[in-house]
């Protein structure tokens, strides 16, 4: 849930000194030597020191890395690891150019993909979908990271006939999943859906996910409807793809300031609080860009989350801490019953 207008620090500094000195310690005084150590405070810097030799070399797709949210930011802490290339799939060059330019700015030798979808049109996401099958500079994929998404937006309908939060933050990274897992066959390949502890607000409407009926649209309802479908999307993803060596892991990266809070006025933070954590609930404290990137970097990275049990992350651990997950967003049936309907609104079957 982000819900914080503080400004943002800049990168750009940062970038520059790990450019002159790429050997310099990590910027916080949190030292980690054990996964057991990584919390609140941990970032995403940190976690790829931590695991280099699992970004070394690999690929990694990500959506949604428009300059100055965690998709940038996580692409950016990803380039300081020396992956092979960084996929990133998002609306625009114009959105995604200074994650480029920062990116290459720390290695220039890392192969930047710029696929442009706009995930809420599952017309744009097939054929986004196509052209990374079809790119023989991408032989494969290690770790992809859904982590596009909009926030308590007005109402709005897509062409699909999509709820616009459902579009963009789940039906699109559904289709998009399912049709380049041939080349996320690899064993130990992962799949990690960003939620947020939004998932509290609602569950998934089964009998009008798209609220139809106007009327009866809630803002945080459907935000809190589309992060519980991210996390039942990994529920299913690891029981469907277990025998295949892949995984997939949902997570909540903590509240943190950046364009996902545009939409957002004081009476709908207000709103969201009440909803989420109630009106004696305690608000978790802020984070930056880079300890809010971090918990999807453990989740694309841990080779040690492989023989743990569990699905979600926050605060870069596995829990099912009841004040950042709910029970409808963990509960297996539920998963498999949301992957039916999924195929149902996008009219596609995939046996997987």
């Amino acid at each position: 849930m982000s819900v914080w207008n503080s400004k943002i620090g800049t990168r750009s500094l940062e970038i520059t000194w790990k450019k002159i000195n790429p050997k310099i310690k990590n910027r916080t005084t949190h030292s980690h030597t054990m996964a057991n150590s990584f919390g609140f405070h941990t970032t995403g810097d940190e976690l790829v020191e931590h695991f280099s030799d699992r970004v070394a070399g690999r690929i990694f797709l990500i959506t949604g890395p428009s300059e100055g949210g965690i998709g940038a930011e996580t692409a950016i802490s990803l380039a300081c690891g020396n992956p092979s290339s960084l996929i990133l799939v998002g609306r625009s060059v114009e959105r995604i150019r200074p994650t480029i330019d920062a990116i290459r700015n720390i290695n220039a030798a890392i192969q930047v993909k710029l696929v442009v979808a706009d995930l809420a049109s599952m017309a744009s996401v097939r054929e986004a979908a196509q052209k990374i099958l079809d790119d023989a500079s991408i032989p494969h994929i290690d770790v992809q990271i859904n982590n596009a998404a909009i926030m308590a937006c007005p109402y709005s309908l897509t062409k699909d006939g999509f709820e616009l939060q459902l579009a963009a933050g789940h039906l699109g990274h559904f289709v998009l999943t399912n049709h380049i897992l041939p080349k996320l066959s690899k064993p130990g390949a992962r799949i990690i859906n960003v939620s947020s502890m939004g998932n509290l607000a609602s569950g998934i409407r089964w009998d009008d996910p798209n609220f139809t009926k106007g009327s009866e649209y809630n803002e945080w309802d459907a935000y809190g409807q589309t992060k519980t479908a991210n996390v039942l999307f990994s529920i299913e993803l690891n029981r469907r793809l277990a025998s295949k060596g892949i995984g997939s892991f949902a997570l909540h990266p903590g509240s943190f300031s950046s364009g996902l809070q545009k939409f957002l006025t004081e009476q709908l933070v207000q709103q969201a609080w009440d909803k989420i954590i109630g009106a004696d609930g305690v608000k978790p404290s802020p984070k930056s860009l880079q300890q809010a990137c971090a918990t999807t970097l453990r989740a694309a990275l841990d080779p040690a989350l492989e023989g743990e049990e569990g699905v979600w992350l926050a605060d870069c651990q596995l829990t099912t801490d009841p004040t950042t997950v709910a029970p409808w967003a963990l509960n297996a049936r539920g998963a498999r019953r949301l992957w039916a309907l999924s195929e149902d609104l996008v009219g596609e079957k995939f046996d997987v």
